[in-house]
């Protein structure tokens, strides 16, 4: 009886309180929305083992234990990662860290659809195939064929689609479609002069873009005519004077639009003869030159997001008659820059002599910028603002550290680290 008269009490003063000074009010405060990711995540192998380090919160976390693994690369939405672990491919679903092997054959080539979670991939075993979360075993779009070999993979940037490279009896490009369809040739070598090696698709998917020369290994060492093949038909278009070396990161098309930067001169040697150019007429393949080969030797150029500036390494000119004389000095000496597109004008971001700095990356904002430096005792990565200032170490291992001398004076830093870039 008391419980009730003390209940009867307390409803009687909130209807007093109501109706003397207005409506209740009640204020419900709600957890802070999370932070919505501006610099993204960077994977990185320390130790043969891969690591996530959050760009955005510092946040790090180790995804694997066994020391055997290379390549991370990352999905276009950054919830999986795929890498190799020695030569078989796996993936780890970032969410929950599992891990799961896509094929227990050897793998030789590997990529995510631009579009979605398809992850392209070719084995000598298994020929080109595809996988993706949630089905029970990859489907073969192009079955292994002992005659022929599979080589390079690129996907359209309608994520439908997947060209590839066939050696051997005959040498080819193609394309295959997701929906079953039989592949379709889009070039095919008229002779042993003009043989293809697949670098990709232009943004609009209108080309292929390719390397054409003979199988000879010590002719391509010295670099390639670039050509740029029509996929409905036509002759290719090809850079009439220059070489260009067989290395991914050496040409660079400025996402959704026509516009392709590249690396050129003649010679295996990274550091010697080498300049920046665009291409300014897709038809003719006419260039305008940005870095001369006598200013400086650039390599790894990567677009601004606006495309109005391309950042990209660079050591000094060094003459061929003291390439390797002059060899771990040029290298030692190779330094972050920017040059503006339209106007040509350089500026050097990083100037620190304990340090030799490569690929560097912009942020899908173009207000940072991610590069590696080597040192004499580590590899590391660091990030900039996009004028050179705020400079800071964001991974202080990347191991097994690379040799130097690399291949060339080439280092091939995808096989230690991969940046995840929101809307990029």
């Amino acid at each position: 009886m008391e419980r009730i008269v003390t209940a009867a009490w307390l409803c009687a003063a909130l209807l007093w309180l109501t109706a003397c000074r207005g409506v209740l009010e009640v204020q419900i405060e709600r957890e802070p929305a999370a932070p919505v990711p501006e610099l993204g995540q960077v994977a990185y192998i320390a130790g043969g083992d891969i690591w996530m380090v959050d760009l955005d919160s510092a946040q790090r976390t180790r995804l694997t234990r066994d020391g055997r693994n290379s390549h991370p690369l990352w999905s276009a939405d950054g919830q999986w990662l795929a890498y190799l672990k020695q030569d078989e491919l796996w993936v780890n679903r970032i969410a929950t860290g599992e891990e799961q092997r896509v094929t227990e054959f050897p793998v030789h080539a590997f990529a995510w659809s631009p579009r979605d979670n398809h992850l392209a991939y070719l084995s000598a075993a298994a020929g080109l195939a595809v996988w993706a979360p949630g089905e029970r075993a990859s489907r073969t779009l192009v079955a292994a064929d002992t005659a022929q070999t599979l080589a390079y993979l690129a996907w359209h940037p309608d994520g439908q689609r997947v060209a590839y490279q066939t050696a051997g009896v005959n040498w080819s490009l193609s394309q295959v479609s997701l929906d079953g369809e039989a592949p379709l040739v889009r070039y095919a070598a008229p002779d042993v002069q003009t043989l293809p090696h697949l670098a990709g698709w232009s943004p609009d998917g209108r080309q292929l873009l390719a390397w054409l020369g003979p199988a000879s290994a010590l002719y391509q060492a010295d670099g390639l005519p670039l050509c740029l093949l029509p996929v409905i038909g036509g002759e290719p278009r090809c850079l009439a004077d220059e070489r260009v070396l067989l290395w991914p990161d050496f040409v660079a098309w400025l996402p959704f639009t026509s516009q392709l930067a590249f690396i050129a001169g003649a010679g295996r040697e990274t550091w010697v003869n080498k300049g920046l150019a665009i291409v300014v007429d897709r038809e003719t393949f006419g260039v305008r030159w940005l870095v001369a080969a006598d200013e400086q030797a650039p390599l790894q150029p990567d677009w601004s997001p606006q495309g109005e500036r391309i950042v990209y390494s660079a050591g000094p000119a060094t003459p061929a008659e003291v390439a390797y004389a002059q060899r771990d000095s040029a290298l030692a000496q190779r330094r972050i820059w920017t040059v503006e597109v339209v106007s040509g004008l350089r500026r050097q971001l990083t100037d620190d002599n304990r340090f030799r700095d490569e690929r560097p990356l912009w942020s899908a904002d173009g207000q940072h910028i991610l590069f590696a430096r080597l040192s004499e005792t580590e590899a590391s990565l660091w990030l900039m603002s996009a004028d050179g200032r705020s400079l800071e170490q964001v991974v202080p291992e990347l191991t097994p550290r690379p040799d130097p001398v690399g291949e060339y004076g080439y280092i091939e830093w995808p096989a230690l680290w991969d940046w995840w870039r929101p809307g990029n």
